[in-house]
């Protein structure tokens, strides 16, 4: 089993928007938080620019490269460390732009935007994303970092980068019918490629779900838990299937993934059973025996425990949300 791959297809855009812009000697743009479930993918072209992210050094990208800011952490990019920078949120408002929402349909990628002054010779794309798990369900985007960086697109793994990239930016191409679909697709590609680089070369020294999936035996089990969540897992069964001893398996797993066995099973079966609540088309009594409960009673604690809401409430917020944005 390809679990990696297994997992980027549980990875879900709901919506996302891409940008081109213009850019001067001297400009910086200030990006605040968001919630959790957006992404942002930077993509430097044809002039060097810096990405400072807190804690971090500031970081700056070569044409070529890209950077992808995860879980809605706050950043500023501009043509130098110290540049002054315009809020993303007032730039958004002053041109009225449209807002990136779960719901959003995006026909072609944003033009007309400029920083800084004339003459702007140079150009910038960034995407942005929507993620389905605004819960912080998925274990793979628990366990990964605020940024990841591609150098020169990482053209080693992912020689057609730089060919996507500049499909999104080609504002001809923009203009003729099917790009909504088209661009669709090749953003939730480029989403998945920073990820599975960065997935591809996780540090020994590392903690959370890639490091366990690195290592055979816990990736064995991580298998058995994710293809088969509906049976009566324990944690000594999980240590039959990684062909360790109970009291190994559960230490090392829970070193390795952050968590014990069973707590992991309890998140990857209510992130299932929450995905199917969303889809409308099931029972909640049908959803609860397919990720493992026989009784529906239980399952609804435990979904409570875990989302602060009973499985109906939790849908219909989702549903609410959805529609306000």
């Amino acid at each position: 089993m390809d679990l990696l791959g297994e997992v980027l297809l549980s990875l879900k855009v709901k919506a996302n928007s891409g940008g081109i812009y213009s850019l001067g000697s001297e400009w910086g743009f200030d990006v605040p938080a968001m919630p959790a479930a957006f992404a942002y993918a930077l993509c430097c072209i044809d002039t060097p620019y810096w990405v400072m992210l807190d804690g971090q050094a500031p970081l700056q990208l070569q044409p070529g490269d890209s950077a992808l800011l995860l879980h809605g952490a706050a950043f500023r990019m501009g043509s130098s460390p110290t540049s002054e920078c315009v809020d993303l949120h007032e730039y958004w408002l002053h041109h009225n732009l449209p807002v990136l929402t779960p719901s959003s349909r995006q026909g072609a990628p944003i033009s007309g935007l400029a920083l800084g002054e004339a003459p702007r010779n140079s150009r910038m794309l960034t995407l942005a994303f929507v993620l389905h798990d605004g819960d912080g369900n998925n274990p793979l985007l628990r366990s990964l970092p605020p940024m990841i960086l591609l150098r020169d697109s990482a053209s080693g793994l992912f020689p057609w980068i730089s060919t996507l990239v500049t499909f999104l930016a080609n504002e001809t191409t923009a203009a003729k019918a099917g790009y909504l679909a088209t661009a669709t697709h090749v953003a939730q590609l480029i989403l998945t490629s920073f990820i599975r680089a960065h997935a591809l070369f996780v540090p020994t020294d590392s903690t959370g779900w890639l490091r366990g999936m690195a290592d055979k035996r816990i990736r064995q089990a991580l298998a058995s838990i994710h293809t088969r969540p509906g049976d009566p897992w324990t944690t000594e069964s999980l240590a039959t299937e990684a062909g360790m001893s109970r009291f190994t398996f559960g230490r090392r797993f829970t070193k390795l993934i952050g968590q014990s066995p069973i707590e992991y099973l309890i998140d990857w079966r209510m992130q299932i059973a929450a995905e199917k609540l969303l889809e409308g088309q099931h029972s909640i009594a049908r959803i609860a025996e397919e990720v493992g409960y026989q009784s529906e009673r239980a399952f609804r604690e435990v979904f409570k425990k875990r989302f602060g809401h009973p499985p109906l409430r939790y849908a219909k917020r989702h549903q609410v949300t959805e529609l306000e944005t």
